[in-house]
């Protein structure tokens, strides 16, 4: 059965959502008034995951206050939660951020030189980026579109996944994501052997093949790089109920099955992951 369909889970997950509101706008998972973008964002996403209607003046203001006089934000990651906290909502930043967008785009350079410090997370501002690129609709010419992908794709390895130095589940979910974003063919990249062997019976999916150690964040990358590929998981079923082990009892997600606190990230990744999980029913 899927929970997604259920009104029960529907309404606790909602309700943990709604009570991390904050009074002045966005939303906050420890339920103190200091919203953050990225709770805004997780929580927009999954009311709208939910199918629950949200309208807020006092989010849109928050989200909108987010952007600087100049139309800049402080941070690419800033500018991708209140743009796309506010598309959630209907809304439009005040001021066009596309110059702001274009500015990171061409310093970025998409050079291999150039990587970010915190090269764990390899493609994390990457994918902002690509995403807001598309997002806003941005006319840039198309040799800035080709460096995008002509980057992305120096990190593809020989069995098929995409990282650095080795291939990792969840920046082969990343970058075939951006890839789908840029309207680049999957088909031909050989990603689903790379998938394929980061499936474990137990827990649906690993981040490196070989190992057994999962995260919540885990299964949603291998759930997300197969919905891409067009692949159905082999232990579907293990998936899902991984997933619903971490929903604890105030109706929110921790990232492990061991317990631990719920935040509305965690929360986004299983709801998302179960609404993939869905179009596989048996």
């Amino acid at each position: 059965m899927n929970p997604m369909g259920t009104d029960d889970f529907r309404g606790r997950v909602a309700r943990y959502v709604l009570e991390r509101k904050c009074p002045s706008g966005g939303f906050c998972f420890y339920r103190l008034d200091e919203p953050s973008g990225s709770d805004t964002w997780h929580a927009l996403s999954i009311l709208d995951l939910l199918h629950v209607q949200f309208e807020d003046a006092a989010t849109i203001a928050y989200l909108k206050g987010m952007q600087r006089p100049d139309g800049g934000y402080e941070s690419i990651y800033a500018a991708w939660y209140a743009v796309k906290g506010l598309a959630l909502l209907g809304s439009t930043p005040s001021r066009d951020p596309g110059s702001y967008v274009m500015h990171n785009l061409e310093h970025y350079r998409f050079d291999t030189a150039r990587l970010p410090v915190e090269v764990i997370s390899l493609f994390k501002r990457t994918s902002c980026l690509v995403d807001l690129y598309a997002a806003l609709d941005l006319e840039a010419d198309g040799p800035l579109r080709d460096s995008m992908v002509e980057f992305i794709l120096r990190f593809r390895k020989d069995d098929g996944g995409f990282g650095y130095p080795g291939s990792t589940l969840l920046d082969t979910a990343r970058a075939l994501s951006m890839l789908q974003c840029l309207q680049y063919p999957l088909a031909d990249l050989g990603a689903g052997a790379f998938i394929r062997r980061c499936e474990v019976p137990f827990y649906g999916f690993t981040d490196i093949p070989r190992t057994t150690l999962s995260f919540l964040e885990y299964v949603h990358a291998g759930v997300l790089a197969s919905y891409l590929v067009a692949r159905r998981p082999t232990y579907r079923d293990s998936c899902e109920a991984y997933i619903l082990n971490c929903l604890t009892r105030n109706g929110g997600f921790s990232r492990t099955l061991q317990g631990g606190i719920a935040t509305l990230e965690n929360t986004w990744h299983g709801v998302h992951a179960l609404t993939m999980l869905s179009s596989w029913m048996e």
